[in-house]
C-alpha cells in the first residue's frame, strides 16, 4: 500500500518548489486529465488523438499545484523547462510518478521506429484485423516497446487514412508523450469514421512492458 505521505505529495503534485524527497525507486500517484488534440492531414481531413499518460518522470510532475498551475519558483529554476509542463492538469486519470525513469524520445535516431509502427498500423487496417500487436525495437541507444490494436463499430477494422497520415499520428503521439515527460503513455486515434486505433509506447519496456493496451 502506498504511504499516505506519498499520496499527499502526488495528489498535490508537490506544492513546494523543491523536488519530492524520496529514493530513486519510490513512486507517487497523481491524477491527470486526458489530453485531446486534432490536426489536418494533406487532404484537409481532421484527425483526432486522445493521449493518456501512464508513468511520468518525477521531474515533470513535482512543480505543480493541485489546480494544475505552475507553483511559484525560485530564481534558480529553469522557467523555460517548467513552461513546457503546463498541460499536466490534475483531475481524473491515475498516473504513476517515477524517479529516474527514462522518457520517450523524439530524437532523430528513433524516427525509423515510429515509421515502422505507423506501417504496422496501416497494414493491419489494410487486412481488416483488430488483433493486438506488440513488440520492442531499438535504434542506436534508444530501446522502445510498443503495443497497438484497433477497434471498430463496423464489421471491419479498416481505415481510409493514408499510411503517411498514420505515421504522422504516431509521431504526434510520441512528441506529446515526450513533452509531458512520459515513460509510458497511450494514444487513441480516430478520424471521424467507425475506426479507432490504440497505441501504447514505453521508453523502458523491460520495466514497463506494453502487452496490455489500456486506452
Amino acid at each position: 500500500m502506498v504511504q499516505f505521505r506519498k499520496i499527499v505529495c502526488g495528489a498535490l503534485a508537490c506544492l513546494l518548489v523543491a523536488p519530492c524527497h524520496a529514493a530513486d525507486n519510490d513512486t507517487y500517484v497523481i491524477t491527470t486529465s486526458p489530453i485531446y488534440d486534432t490536426w489536418e492531414d494533406d487532404t484537409g481531413a481532421v484527425n483526432n488523438m486522445t493521449l493518456i499518460l501512464g508513468v511520468i518522470n518525477a521531474d515533470y510532475a513535482c512543480n505543480w499545484t493541485s489546480d494544475g498551475t505552475l507553483a511559484s519558483t525560485s530564481t534558480s529554476t529553469d522557467t523555460v523547462s517548467l513552461e513546457k509542463r503546463k498541460m499536466i492538469t490534475i483531475t481524473s486519470v491515475v498516473t504513476t510518478v517515477k524517479f529516474a525513469a527514462d522518457i520517450i524520445s523524439i530524437a532523430k535516431a528513433v524516427e525509423s521506429i515510429y515509421e515502422y509502427i505507423g506501417g504496422i498500423i496501416w497494414v493491419k487496417s489494410d487486412i481488416d484485423t483488430c488483433t493486438l500487436t506488440y513488440g520492442t525495437d531499438m535504434s542506436g541507444d534508444y530501446y522502445y516497446g510498443y503495443a497497438y490494436k484497433a477497434t471498430t463499430t463496423d464489421k471491419n477494422c479498416d481505415t481510409t487514412a493514408e499510411k503517411k497520415t498514420i505515421i504522422t499520428a504516431v509521431e504526434n503521439c510520441a512528441k506529446k508523450l515526450n513533452k509531458k515527460g512520459a515513460t509510458v503513455g497511450c494514444c487513441a486515434f480516430s478520424h471521424g469514421g467507425t475506426w479507432s486505433g490504440h497505441l501504447r509506447l514505453s521508453a523502458d519496456p523491460s520495466l514497463y512492458p506494453v502487452r496490455t493496451v489500456d486506452c
